[in-house]
């Protein structure tokens, strides 16, 4: 008796979560709808920033782009009549946009949403190449507004292609050995660049001290990344940075180091 009692308990408390959602849809569908006979009032962008504040393009640069497109100002175009898919695909175009969305509110306000890609590295390389490559491997052209402080790829880079986490060449390497040395704060900002050596060798050079990372491929690059934190923050303690040339993390299991030779 009392399951039961338990049961249709359940259900009246469903059944009313369910008519709850069925007002508020029919809410919605009734704003849509009023809606679409009137005129935009007013277009607001909203632009969201990089983590560290700043940005690869201006909203200006955006109102321009759908301006060429359009060839209007939204304002005082009737709300049935915008294509809000295709106004978030012109955007999306954009090399410095991962995403867009754009939708009209109750007060018929028409509003774009814009997220930038994150630039995680820059390819300076012997052929002239400059660029940088986003958290997803995608190349984006260099900003006019702002310079990424992001690891440098020097030396003979290979030629950028798509699906760059996959690829099995040196760009590809350097750009999952920087992607994973990201995932840790210390890794991250000791990082400065990148060089790739002619025979496909991986070099690594900080912020800190002189010396160079032999790090060889990108094989087993956790455990190598791991390994080189632990011994900045351990091993320097007892050899000290100030004379190191370079430390070689390519061995299984071990950090072999080399001291600059005395005069």
């Amino acid at each position: 008796m009392k399951l039961a009692r338990l049961n249709i308990k359940q259900i009246i408390v469903a059944s009313g979560w369910m008519a709850a959602a069925a007002l508020m849809f029919l809410a919605w569908s009734s704003a849509v709808s009023s809606n679409e006979g009137k005129m935009v009032e007013d277009v607001q962008y909203h632009l969201a920033h990089l983590s560290d504040g700043n940005d690869l393009i201006t909203v200006e640069e955006m109102k321009q782009k759908i301006l060429s497109a359009y060839e209007i100002d939204f304002r005082d175009v009737q709300v049935g009549n915008l294509d809000l898919q295709n106004l978030e695909e012109i955007l999306r175009a954009e090399a410095f946009i991962v995403d867009a969305q754009a939708y009209v509110d109750a007060n018929a306000v028409l509003h774009i949403d814009i997220a930038q890609r994150t630039p995680i590295m820059r390819v300076m390389d012997i052929q002239g190449r400059n660029y940088y490559l986003d958290s997803e491997g995608i190349k984006l052209p260099l900003s006019k507004h702002f310079t990424a402080r992001v690891p440098v790829v020097t030396g003979y880079a290979a030629s950028y292609a798509s699906g760059l986490d996959t690829v099995q060449n040196n760009l590809g390497a350097a750009f999952r050995i920087v992607r994973d040395a990201r995932t840790d704060e210390f890794m991250h900002a000791w990082l400065d660049v990148v060089n790739i050596h002619n025979s496909g060798e991986i070099i690594l050079l900080g912020n800190v001290g002189r010396f160079k990372v032999l790090f060889g491929d990108d094989e087993e690059r956790k455990e190598k990344i791991e390994k080189l934190k632990t011994f900045f923050k351990e091993g320097l303690k007892i050899t000290g940075w100030r004379d190191l040339e370079s430390i070689n993390v390519k061995y299984n299991k071990q950090v072999v180091t080399k001291k600059h030779t005395k005069a």
